[in-house]
């Protein structure tokens, strides 16, 4: 198993046009070409599919004259989740972590920088579950990066054995219940894991076990929440996200998580390993001022019905 270099998982599918930028960004990056990055893009669907990922294919090999990049074209369409559970199993069956970008996202000069050494401070840390490239737009006073109790699915790192307990949960459909069914029967842990009132998990998690949505990303959080650990976020984003226009597997069109790059003041490490209140409560602060009224009310209703 690989402990010296850090692999760059990217997961693709349909949108050329984003993953030009995501590229550009990366042969921006600081040190981007001591890195080895592997390809996975899903199959297509239909015959629009499958010239939209001939021009990828196209793409990929404009970049190589500039990275070092290995790619997979699935033949067959496995869907969102199958595509990134069994790319990131691949790679981290030889490596100890790795960073995962999806072709939505814009990196900052600085991305590679903080995951690396983020990556490698917290690696044995069992409190960490993951390292998050993207930071919520909220006010940091103190240049610290911070600790939350939260998952990230936009530039992240992981490491082998933390993504191997994850995907072992992921796998359990009974323990998935399970917790499910705790915290549709206790009205206190359901307000906790909504982050404390202010953003609608529950409803996802819901919608996500009767397959109303092709989501991965609610279980990670899942699990996060039930094992109490952490993700640490870097003081100013490092990632932006570009797929906010109807073009993604979700279709959303919500660009309120986004925020410019700002002048790069890299921050600083917190002494320790807690979420601190000061970044908490401004993202609950954020969560509940940027929710739609008709979010407000489904929040109401899924904490007082069940």
């Amino acid at each position: 198993m690989s402990k010296n270099k850090i692999p760059i998982i990217i997961i693709l599918y349909n949108r050329p046009k984003h993953a030009q930028k995501l590229f550009q960004s990366i042969t921006t990056g600081k040190n981007f070409s001591k890195y080895d990055f592997y390809v996975f893009c899903d199959g297509p669907r239909n015959k629009e599919d499958v010239k939209k990922i001939k021009k990828i294919k196209t793409l990929i090999k404009q970049f190589k004259k500039k990275i070092r990049v290995k790619s997979c074209f699935r033949k067959k369409n496995i869907g969102l989740i199958k595509n990134i559970t069994n790319s990131i199993n691949l790679i981290l069956k030889k490596n100890d972590k790795a960073i995962i970008l999806e072709d939505d996202l814009i990196l900052d000069y600085d991305f590679f920088n903080f995951m690396e050494t983020s990556l490698k401070k917290y690696a044995n840390h069992n409190k960490i579950f993951q390292i998050s490239g993207y930071s919520y737009p909220i006010k940091n006073d103190n240049n610290l990066h911070y600790f939350l109790a939260l998952t990230s699915c936009w530039g992240w790192g992981i490491t082998a054995q933390n993504w191997q307990n994850f995907n072992k949960f992921l796998n359990d459909k009974k323990l998935i219940n399970f917790n499910y069914q705790k915290l549709r029967n206790s009205k206190s842990l359901r307000h906790s894991f909504n982050y404390f009132g202010s953003y609608n998990y529950f409803s996802m998690l819901e919608k996500s076990l009767n397959n109303k949505v092709n989501s991965w990303g609610i279980i990670f959080y899942l699990y996060l929440f039930i094992n109490k650990k952490l993700t640490l976020f870097p003081n100013q984003s490092l990632v932006k996200n570009n797929g906010f226009d109807g073009s993604g597997n979700h279709k959303s069109k919500n660009n309120s998580f986004n925020k410019e790059f700002k002048l790069r003041n890299y921050g600083n490490f917190p002494k320790k390993v807690i979420s601190y209140n000061y970044p908490k409560d401004r993202v609950i602060n954020y969560f509940k001022k940027n929710l739609s009224l008709y979010g407000k009310i489904k929040n109401k209703l899924y904490e007082n019905f069940f």
